[in-house]
């Protein structure tokens, strides 16, 4: 009879946290999270439209709303740490390495002083080289700003999971989940710019030396 009066007539707060408690034991949903939620629902709600049906209708969308912003967050983040991850990282020290150790070999040949074309060669590679090494400090720079955007879109992620009201999932959704993409397609055209560097100048160095 008591489930009934609930459902039919108008909730009282203590009304509204019982039917959200077990609303979320029979959904295996978060205790906590359902009872923050119906007292906020409550407190908003106009006294006529206070009815059990109704809390449970908003419960749900509610939960099922914070799910999958919870889900495109996460999918964010995953995205940019997969775009911009260790592997990344280690790939453009790498790079940097290789142009590095090109300028050093280049700059060695040039001071042997062998024919005009091969210092020309020598003084053409240690050009590209060093252009190649100068382009790894700011690729590193935007590749760190768009892994913290990953790592915010994870923080995003996990606030609109635990939301307990609207005010809170709106908070939690409030990030333009575009930010660190410009950059993370800067650096990669940057690493594409010191691979190029790196292989014009061993070509640059194999023609001096050997023709």
């Amino acid at each position: 009879m008591r489930d009934r009066a609930v459902y039919a007539g108008e909730l009282s707060a203590d009304d509204a946290v019982c039917l959200a408690r077990t609303w979320a034991a029979a959904h295996h949903a978060d205790a906590d999270r359902s009872r923050n939620f119906a007292i906020q629902w409550h407190r908003d709600a106009l006294p006529a439209d206070r009815r059990g049906d109704a809390l449970l209708r908003d419960l749900e969308f509610f939960f099922q709303a914070s799910s999958k912003d919870a889900a495109y967050w996460q999918s964010v983040g995953d995205f940019s740490e997969e775009a911009t991850g260790v592997w990344g990282v280690q790939a453009l020290k790498a790079l940097a390495g290789l142009n590095f150790i090109g300028l050093l070999a280049a700059a060695v040949l040039f001071a042997a002083r062998g024919g005009s074309a091969y210092t020309a060669g020598a003084a053409g590679a240690c050009v590209l080289f060093l252009a190649g090494a100068v382009l790894a400090y700011p690729a590193l720079r935007l590749i760190r700003i768009s892994r913290a955007s990953a790592n915010a879109a994870a923080t995003q992620s996990r606030e609109a999971g635990s939301a307990s009201t609207w005010e809170q999932l709106r908070s939690a959704n409030d990030a333009n989940p575009n930010v660190g993409r410009k950059e993370r397609k800067l650096a990669v055209r940057l690493a594409v710019a010191m691979a190029a560097a790196a292989t014009a100048g061993c070509a640059l160095l194999v023609t001096a030396v050997w023709f």
